[in-house]
């Protein structure tokens, strides 16, 4: 990934240094729904060349971190008009300026600065350490977990 991406791995920590790289990574990685899932690792989703949010985010993490650019895995959820009821979704955080703990957060799949359409849920160094749901079980037969999430605009 570092040899694929050398051209536009950040030689400074800046907004756009780092935004040049995640279009890179946007464009070399096709959305692509079905052909990976949460234990897909960034090196699988980057030979694929396809992924979804999580992949992208994934990547972008470790090229980041590769270029000295603390970076940090979020998940929540992404509001879109025409279809309000969503899955889960990730982008990350890349700090800037340490001293003064300031933060930017990317979604690498829609290609721009979160806003009021993204839900943060939680953020940590990767999917596990920031999975929307997690849980422990002791015992008992299969069970199967379905979630709904409808998200609406307010005025």
């Amino acid at each position: 990934m570092l040899a694929f991406f050398d051209s536009s791995l950040p030689k400074e920590n800046s907004v756009d240094t780092v935004m040049k790289l995640a279009a890179a990574v946007q464009s070399a990685i096709l959305y692509f729904p079905g052909k990976t899932n949460f234990a897909t690792t960034a090196a699988q989703s980057f030979a694929m060349k396809s992924g979804v949010c999580q992949d992208h985010a994934h990547i972008m993490l470790g090229l980041c971190r590769a270029s000295g650019i603390p970076a940090r895995y979020v998940s929540g959820y992404f509001f879109a008009e025409e279809s309000p009821n969503l899955a889960s979704h990730a982008w990350i955080d890349f700090c800037v300026d340490i001293a003064k703990g300031l933060w930017f957060s990317i979604d690498i799949t829609n290609a721009c600065f979160t806003d009021a359409r993204h839900v943060r849920l939680a953020i940590g160094r990767d999917y596990y350490s920031a999975a929307p749901v997690k849980g422990v079980r002791s015992d008992g037969d299969g069970e199967e977990l379905s979630a709904s999430i409808s998200i609406t605009q307010v005025n």
